[in-house]
């Protein structure tokens, strides 16, 4: 008896998911799902080449046909990626006792008009390396040439470097200082980078063997990018660089084509030499110069291991600017140095090389796939002519196998839902950046990204989101044309089965469009600093009192600890600085920013005061020498995307300017009266200081709203303060009063 379509079908997905739950156990199983997802994906578009491109009139082929390009597209990087992801790959470790004489390093700290204080952790990052002192020196790159960063080589005793024009940008001011060092192995480090403390423990020692020329340790970011702050989701997505830099550049190392990123990198100078230096006349110096020395049969290696952390982009349109110059970048190195071409290289070099740069026509390939369904609903123009069951019966397989693969192999590094959001957000920008950079000659402004960005309102980038919201119009358009279509099928001559299918690929990508315009609305972000985690005893000193205590997280600036309830509340509440030892930080003077009592524990917020360079140092190891923050680990945990819109609907307001506390906050949760037109009204004082107060109520408000408050606690009687700040949640209505007599 013949199987049906439905039990074949069902046959299919039940051997595809049973080798999805081996996967994880067993690497055969690994491949076979690889080997099925490859097989799937193949049937699926040989039956589209042939079966499904539209014969309607001549724009609908054409359509058609670069629609079906840009699949097959897609699956020549599917099979790279396969390739790459074929079984795991790890280095052992060589230890520097390989060494008989440890070599000398240099380490190049590149910097242009990066914040003083960004410079300043990653200076004392370096100086905190474990490495003998008298091999190791570290060079300022300084191509601002600014007064306050040489104070600032001073102040760490290291050196500082300038030069009289920027030819070359970074490459140039990177080749200028090897001019002025003599160090056998060179370190490059981008001024937001910090690296560990064993940084040069974990990675010289692969310059025992004679033939290794460069050594790259992931770039890994402590702060959430745009796509994790903005939507609230920083505790459910890893940041979006992470696949690359954990994952494909793990994979391309067993090929030997580690591509080089720009920073956390070693090199043998004389192999540098050899090929001239960090390669120039690019924007993308870095993945040149790795392909140059890999070229020369070379050894190059990754450690997959955080060595070093930074910041990743911190606003979307400075993310988009970054992308923008990787991107052109690309291009500008394949019309100087053809990986097809260029002698040296091995096939899975030119391979791997050669797919990296394709990956940038991603924008082209997804504003493809945005505007398929789009012309077919709103002008009748058909991208593919199709049967739905014939649709179902090639396509799902190769959507099931495309969606597990990525699973199992990623190691919860990415998804494709994730994967099809980012390219939806930057596609736009992307598509322009590589048909612009690939066929015309205008030369595009250079643009560094900005680091340690600040600011104190919400807003939304419009002018970045243009792109997306002509496609969200475009996209409420063609429901509501698809909506009369199936309300009033006489008057639209439309096949039903294709407008099904259109629908649903018209909302796959609008939830995409959506989310991308959400992570447009920009959080304030008002630290200068980031605030790190912690789990360290502590001591307090206050006046005569010496007080144990627990550090719970720690910045730069500051810190948050916990003391026992028992403590003399009042005592330590009324004093307005104390000093604090914590790890390796001695006495450091802190001010009081807020103290809050619970049943259970006792909090207490401070800033640290006059902080000396060997505290300062002290702190940056704690913060950034040891490993202390989770976030760089993070993976895509309960990371449903509609979770995500869920967040980001819950937790965003339209944020009032930021309300600086100009005095200590006490928490008080007691109870009060706000007097408003003569009527008194209940409420509960949720916070108190000198300065205002806040407040938390079921009667509205309204902004610079002038009313009087009455606190019996504090022996307050009708003070006049004015409404700050309202924030909403569910029928309580918090407020931030400022008094004003």
């Amino acid at each position: 008896m013949s199987l049906s379509i439905y039990e074949g079908l069902g046959i299919i997905f039940f051997v595809i998911i049973m080798t999805y739950a081996l996967a994880h156990k067993y690497l055969w199983s690994k491949k076979l799902l690889i080997i099925l997802f490859l097989i799937c994906n193949a049937i699926y578009l040989i039956w589209r080449t042939f079966y499904s491109l539209p014969t309607i009139n001549l724009i609908s082929i054409i359509a058609g046909i670069i629609l079906l390009i840009t699949e097959w597209a897609g699956y020549l990087q599917s099979i790279v990626f396969s390739i790459v992801s074929w079984k795991p790959y790890k280095r052992k470790e060589v230890p520097l006792s390989t060494f008989e004489k440890l070599p000398t390093v240099d380490i190049f700290i590149a910097t242009y008009n990066e914040p003083i204080d960004l410079l300043k952790r990653t200076i004392a990052g370096c100086t905190l390396i474990t490495y003998p002192k008298e091999l190791l020196n570290i060079y300022i790159c300084d191509d601002g040439r600014r007064e306050s960063v040489k104070q600032l080589a001073a102040e760490f005793s290291v050196h500082h470097i300038t030069r009289t024009e920027n030819k070359h940008a970074k490459a140039g001011n990177l080749n200028h200082a090897m001019l002025h060092s003599k160090g056998d192995i060179i370190v490059t480090m981008d001024a937001d980078m910090i690296p560990r403390a064993n940084f040069l423990e974990r990675t010289i020692g692969y310059f025992s063997k004679n033939n290794v020329v460069f050594v790259q340790a992931p770039q890994v970011f402590y702060n959430a990018d745009p796509f994790q702050y903005n939507l609230f989701f920083e505790d459910n997505i890893a940041n979006e660089q992470d696949f690359f830099m954990r994952q494909l550049e793990e994979g391309k190392d067993r090929f030997n084509a580690t591509m080089y990123v720009g920073s956390n990198a070693l090199f043998r100078r004389t192999a540098l030499e050899e090929i001239g230096g960090f390669a120039t006349g690019v924007i993308t110096e870095d993945m040149a110069t790795g392909m140059l020395l890999q070229a020369n049969k070379w050894e190059t290696i990754f450690v997959n291991e955080t060595l070093a952390v930074g910041l990743s982009p911190e606003t979307f349109s400075d993310l988009l600017k970054q992308r923008d110059r990787w991107c052109r970048g690309n291009i500008q190195v394949v019309k100087k140095w053809n990986p097809f071409t260029i002698k040296g290289l091995s096939f899975m070099q030119r391979l791997l090389y050669a797919d990296g740069i394709h990956y940038w026509f991603f924008g082209v390939y997804k504003m493809i796939f945005l505007l398929a369904p789009l012309l077919f609903l709103i002008f009748d123009i058909y991208s593919l002519e199709i049967n739905f069951m014939h649709l179902f019966m090639f396509w799902a397989p190769a959507f099931l196998t495309s969606q597990l693969i990525f699973k199992a192999v990623s190691n919860k590094k990415r998804t494709t839902t994730w994967s099809h959001v980012y390219e939806v957000a930057m596609a736009p920008y992307m598509g322009f950046a590589i048909l612009s950079e690939t066929f015309l000659r205008k030369k595009f402004q250079f643009h560094v990204t900005r680091k340690g960005v600040q600011n104190n309102t919400r807003h939304f980038l419009w002018i970045a989101s243009v792109p997306h919201l002509v496609l969200l119009i475009l996209t409420i358009i063609a429901l509501i044309r698809a909506t009369l279509m199936l309300l009033y099928p006489e008057q639209y001559h439309i096949e039903r089965e294709s407008l099904y299918i259109n629908i649903f690929w018209v909302l796959y990508n609008g939830i995409a469009i959506v989310t991308s315009l959400f992570v447009a609305f920009e959080r304030p972000r008002f630290r200068n600093s980031e605030r790190f985690v912690v789990n360290l005893p502590g001591t307090l000193y206050a006046e005569d009192m010496i007080i144990s205590c627990h550090v719970l997280d720690i910045s730069e600036t500051g810190a948050r600890f916990e003391l026992d309830p028992s403590i003399p509340f009042e005592t330590l509440s009324s004093l307005s600085s104390y000093t604090l030892s914590f790890g390796e930080v001695e006495k450091i003077h802190s001010t009081k920013k807020w103290i809050r009592r619970q049943e259970n524990f006792v909090q207490v917020g401070v800033s640290f005061d006059d902080v000396s360079h060997e505290q300062y140092c002290k702190l940056i190891l704690h913060l950034f020498s040891k490993p202390v923050n989770d976030r760089v680990e993070k993976v895509y945990d309960k990371a449903f995307l509609t979770l995500a819109i869920a967040s980001f609907i819950k937790n965003t307001k339209k944020a009032p300017r930021q309300f600086r506390r100009q005095h200590i906050r006490e928490q008080l949760m007691s109870s009060g009266t706000l007097h408003m037109n003569g009527m008194p009204i209940e409420a509960t004082i949720v916070d108190y200081s000198t300065g205002g107060c806040q407040v938390q109520t079921n009667i509205p408000l309204v902004i610079d709203q002038i009313i009087q408050v009455t606190m019996e606690e504090r022996n307050i009687q009708k003070r006049n303060a004015q409404v700050c700040w309202i924030q909403k949640k569910g029928r309580k209505i918090y407020a931030g009063l400022k008094f004003t007599a």
